[in-house]
């Protein structure tokens, strides 16, 4: 059995109060990155409605304008010739009345500019084939094949400028690609009017079209923005890609998060300082109720639990045990010599000797005044206990120095053995006590002799 496999354990109360400390601050910092993280999905729930606001208005305002001309659209279906004179006259009441963001309309057979409004300043672009112009021919072709309408830009245009451009497939009634409308808006008041939008949803947002998603054609995200969101508007046709900053929730709440934070580091270093006292306390109260104070020995009352553990494990694994009971030789007349103050350290000197010649798995108990024992569990017979006798015996041979004072202690060692002197730990102390005492009263027996 080893040494200490019955002893109350006694727990470190630093590293406990430590851990304590941690682990409490651990539960509070989950509990604020919950607050934070319920807080930034408020916030990014907030930002996505604001954004859903900001969509539909420029989905209106492109969709506003392509509907203006889905009547001129169904009048090529009946016309597909062209009527020149009878299309200006239309453009002409059409948008002078309802769209100013409409720069120039222009009509495509097949893919080749065939009519262009307003005349005047767009006449030398008729003819031009815009499948073979570079930046125009790649949305030409996928209008044409797709048979889906595209947005376009901003891009520079055949006859100067730029401008946004959406293409609208005419598909005849026999299903038949027959050219396409192309509608250019002004960049200028477009962009005008979607960063008001974007003011008055109050969002930072960049805009990035089909042709470059790297560089945005509208806005910018600022770098200490904490998150970024994206979306897509209509990817069948505006197909823009939009970046929306949002806040992570921080910034607004940054009071609250500190002083969360503060109070958590001393709620829980105050736990950890309430479990440090806690501890030593109780480790206190252990070390009282086994220790010896005087010389940090166990103490009969401990000795009472462990006597039981001891013999438990002595029937269990069938061995042999032994005791050694010490009691100084006049003790009494050290005291009244030297003082009490003396004496004690004459105590102390003994129970260094005692732990000194314990082995790894004995015990040594101070049982009162200037009576000590030493357990012995799992001896191989009673030479083994008498060596262990003779060895201690040898350790006084040596005077104690103590206080200046040359003092020679005597001790009478009596010893028991299980089963053979008893089964239990009262009858093993009897037996020792009477063989102690025959040999105190033997040594002083002899000492009168001499005298």
């Amino acid at each position: 059995m080893k040494k200490k496999e019955h002893f109350p354990k006694k727990m470190n109360p630093l590293l406990v109060s430590l851990a304590t400390s941690i682990t409490f601050f651990s539960v509070c910092l989950s509990f604020i990155l919950m607050l934070h993280n319920n807080i930034r999905q408020r916030a990014v729930l907030e930002t996505t409605d604001r954004y859903m606001v900001f969509e539909s208005r420029v989905q209106r305002l492109i969709y506003s304008n392509v509907t203006l001309l889905q009547g001129y659209e169904a009048y090529i279906k009946l016309q597909p010739d062209l009527l020149a004179e009878f299309s200006y006259r239309y453009m002409n009441e059409l948008l002078s009345a309802n769209s100013h963001y409409i720069r120039n309309v222009g009509v495509l057979r097949d893919t080749t500019i065939v009519w262009n409004y307003p005349q005047k300043a767009n006449s030398e672009v008729v003819g031009v084939d815009l499948s073979r112009v570079e930046e125009m021919q790649d949305l030409v072709l996928k209008v044409k094949h797709e048979l889906k309408p595209v947005l376009q830009g901003p891009v520079d245009l055949v006859q100067g400028g730029s401008g946004f451009i959406v293409r609208l497939p005419i598909v005849m009634e026999d299903k038949e690609y027959w050219g396409q409308i192309a509608i250019v808006l002004e960049p200028d008041k477009i962009l005008e009017e979607i960063q008001s939008y974007a003011v008055s949803s109050k969002l930072d947002i960049a805009i990035f079209n089909q042709e470059n998603r790297i560089t945005p054609f509208f806005g910018e995200i600022n770098s200490d923005v904490n998150s970024k969101l994206e979306f897509s508007v209509d990817p069948e046709f505006i197909n823009w890609h939009i970046i929306v900053g949002s806040s992570n929730g921080w910034e607004r709440n940054m009071p609250l998060f500190a002083l969360l934070l503060l109070f958590s580091v001393c709620l829980s270093v105050s736990t950890g300082l309430l479990v440090y006292k806690y501890i030593k306390s109780n480790n206190k109260i252990i070390t009282m109720s086994i220790y010896d104070s005087l010389t940090d020995l166990f103490n009969r009352h401990f000795l009472n639990s462990y006597q039981a553990n001891v013999f438990a494990a002595a029937k269990r694994k069938e061995c042999k045990l032994g005791i050694l009971l010490l009691d100084l030789d006049y003790f009494k007349k050290i005291n009244d010599t030297y003082g009490h103050d003396v004496g004690d350290m004459v105590l102390v000197e003994t129970a260094r000797i005692l732990k000194a010649s314990a082995g790894t798995d004995q015990v040594a108990f101070r049982l009162g005044g200037d009576e000590f024992l030493l357990i012995l569990p799992e001896i191989e017979n009673i030479k083994s206990i008498l060596e262990a006798k003779r060895q201690l015996q040898n350790r006084f041979e040596e005077e104690f120095f103590i206080s200046g004072y040359p003092i020679k202690v005597s001790p009478s060692i009596g010893y028991a053995t299980y089963p053979e002197d008893g089964d239990d730990l009262d009858t093993l102390l009897q037996r020792a006590d009477k063989l102690m005492y025959l040999e105190k009263s033997e040594r002083q027996s002899g000492i009168k002799e001499k005298e």
